[in-house]
């Protein structure tokens, strides 16, 4: 999606009830608290079910007699107190400047592109400070101390590692090693409480909310809903995962997964590229791959590990190599050499992100009561050359709404 043209898409939780803001994602100038002019119709109610009165395009209506003075005269100083207040409202609002950090795992992301632009559609006043790290962790402690020097109004993380190593686990956060007292905004975190960065909700009806200075955008459908789309695509009987098993939030994935599996009837098979060194190396991809392949799976399935994202053209074009479906966490992976997924844009989770930061730039809002959430629209995207060269094509159903690329 070209930025300056936020696709429309519903909020969930609290983001509904916000004011007259849910026009940020319709368009790219939101209109905040707008004010009734005399030029537009506006009707005033004293009790429900009574009109006092109607302003038109054309001016007041009247009624008659004393009673239509006194009530021009009430209805004209009700009026001037809305104006005067929303003037006063309007000049108590903060415009900044801000200083916003921002903290890259790896640069050319289109979320971080929505959230720049989401934040500079807003009127507000920023001053940014970018830093990459270009996939180096070592650079992390440094700009920890930097972010110190700099004290921030909002740091933006991209990514799960960035945002553990700024933010730190909920349960173990050291104030020598991790940032607490600036509000962060992470984008690009796909599992928010099996990476330990927020507790997991006492019940499924109450919100995803840290209870400290966290808050960002989840760019990951549920497990639940992935398996039923992949389900939808092909019948699956046996599913290959590839995962990074060094990563506690992988193991949880996967662990999660071998429970939907198990109650479907599903066979899985697990491989994880890791080197003599117990790190995942790109090199054992090819032979991760390939012992998959051998067990013949009706599909292989990629996670949202930031190590795929960065080797998405090595991992996709092994399978594709062997003949295997994938289906993918993430958009990047599909429009490498994978075949499907059911995604969400990074562009529009970045404007979520950036929803969330004028929430507490603007708002005043405290980062730990705001929700974490995801978009509640999604893309079931599939790579029609890749189907192509495996002459494996999505059902009929699925091709009616879902978004085909390199056809």
């Amino acid at each position: 999606m070209p930025p300056g043209n936020p696709a429309r898409f519903n909020l969930t939780g609290q983001a509904k009830h916000l004011h007259g803001v849910l026009l940020c994602f319709e368009s790219q100038q939101p209109e905040l608290r707008r004010t009734p002019s005399l030029t537009q119709p506006v009707s005033l109610l004293c009790e429900p079910g009574h009109r006092l009165t109607t302003l038109s395009k054309t001016g007041l209506g009247m009624v008659g007699g004393w009673q239509r003075c006194w009530g021009l005269l009430a209805l004209l100083l009700l009026l001037c107190g809305a104006g005067l207040s929303a003037q006063a409202q309007r000049r108590a609002e903060p415009t900044g400047p801000f200083k916003v950090f921002i903290v890259l795992h790896r640069a050319g992301a289109l979320a971080d592109v929505g959230f720049k632009d989401y934040l500079d559609a807003t009127g507000l006043r920023i001053e940014y400070t970018v830093r990459n790290i270009n996939n180096d962790l070592r650079l992390l402690p440094g700009i920890v101390e930097e972010v110190r020097q700099v004290k921030p109004d909002l740091i933006y993380a991209q990514s799960t590692i960035v945002t553990t190593a700024l933010a730190g686990p909920h349960d173990g956060a050291r104030p020598e090693l991790h940032i607490r007292d600036v509000p962060i905004v992470f984008a690009m975190v796909s599992e928010p409480v099996g990476s330990g960065l927020v507790a997991e909700p006492k019940s499924a009806e109450e919100p995803l909310v840290s209870g400290r200075n966290l808050t960002g955008a989840v760019h990951v459908v549920s497990l639940e809903v992935q398996l039923k789309a992949m389900q939808a695509f092909t019948p699956i009987r046996r599913l290959a995962v590839i995962t990074d098993l060094t990563e506690k939030a992988q193991r949880e994935r996967v662990e999660r997964l071998t429970q939907l599996a198990k109650a479907a009837g599903i066979e899985l098979v697990i491989g994880s590229p890791l080197g003599p060194d117990g790190r995942a190396s790109a090199e054992r991809i090819p032979q991760v791959v390939a012992d998959l392949a051998g067990q013949q799976p009706d599909m292989l399935y990629i996670p949202p590990v930031s190590f795929f994202a960065n080797h998405s053209d090595l991992l996709t074009g092994e399978a594709l190599k062997r003949g295997l479906p994938t289906f993918c966490a993430i958009e990047v992976q599909i429009r490498a050499k994978g075949l499907t997924g059911l995604v969400a844009p990074f562009y529009n989770v970045g404007q979520l992100a950036g929803f969330k930061a004028e929430q507490i730039l603007r708002g005043r809002r405290a980062a730990g009561a705001i929700p974490i959430e995801t978009l509640s629209r999604f893309s079931f995207v599939v790579n029609m050359a890749t189907a192509r060269a495996l002459g494996f094509y999505p059902p009929m159903n699925i091709l009616r709404y879902a978004q085909i690329i390199n056809e």
